[in-house]
């Protein structure tokens, strides 16, 4: 009688025998050029001078499983961005994977659930019920991210571009800008780093972080890696509930 971890596992190894099986019948398969930056804590360039991060390694684990040969190249996110749209095969690990942004490129994911939101200091009394009612705060945004480019389509007319996310704390505790908007997640997380106390005071939308590649890229890698990377996420899916039951004293349902 297996369990339902053990059933996991033996799908991942179906999938491995799958990919690696067909490589011979397959035309040959590009390697893949990833563009990224710096995105604590996803991805990010570690003290060693190695890209660090949960959504590097897992992207990392999935190109190995696909037998795709992939290199990171850390650059300013227009500068990549600019890259991954003029170049097939280019990618940049990661996009968050809107509605306006979704036709331009070919996706892998999701890598992670991430989300677009407004924060201010943690004594902050700004209170936003809607999204118009923080178009009236200066706001410090990533010149070029696509909540910044939605911002400012929605009629946000009062927005502070930055190079870079982390350059946000300091901002908003110097009085330079009221709110930032940034990522549902790293935000708190940078902002920690910085010493700086923050709350979420509007959550715009919840999106798929997810690897965008140039729509020319081939779509035997795309499929591949997609394939590679869900069943890795099942496998771990099926690990964290073994753990869980383990830890908490059940048994694993059997067939």
């Amino acid at each position: 009688m297996q369990t339902k971890l053990y059933r996991n596992m033996g799908a991942l190894f179906g999938v491995a025998a799958f990919l690696f099986g067909s490589l011979a019948q397959a035309e040959p398969l590009h390697s893949l050029k990833i563009y990224t930056e710096d995105y604590p804590p996803f991805y990010y360039m570690e003290d060693t001078g190695h890209l660090g991060g949960f959504v590097t390694e897992q992207l990392k684990e999935a190109a190995a499983l696909a037998g795709i040969p992939i290199e990171f190249h850390l650059r300013p996110f227009n500068r990549g961005l600019m890259a991954v749209e003029t170049y097939p095969n280019n990618c940049f690990m990661a996009l968050w994977r809107t509605e306006i942004r979704a036709p331009n490129f070919r996706w892998v994911g999701p890598l992670q659930i991430d989300g677009i939101a407004y924060f201010a200091l943690e004594e902050s009394t700004i209170r936003i019920k809607q999204h118009s009612d923080a178009f009236q705060y200066r706001t410090g945004a990533v010149r070029g991210w696509t909540s910044t480019l939605e911002a400012k389509s929605a009629g946000h007319g009062n927005l502070v571009p930055v190079e870079r996310d982390d350059l946000n704390p300091g901002m908003l505790k110097a009085g330079r800008i009221k709110l930032w908007l940034g990522g549902l997640l790293s935000s708190p997380y940078l902002a920690e780093q910085a010493g700086v106390s923050v709350r979420n005071v509007f959550t715009v939308q919840t999106v798929d972080l997810s690897l965008g590649c140039h729509p020319l890229t081939s779509t035997s890698v795309i499929a591949r890696l997609q394939t590679a990377l869900e069943a890795l996420q099942a496998d771990s899916l099926a690990a964290e509930s073994q753990n869980e039951l383990s830890h908490a004293g059940g048994q694993v349902p059997a067939n």
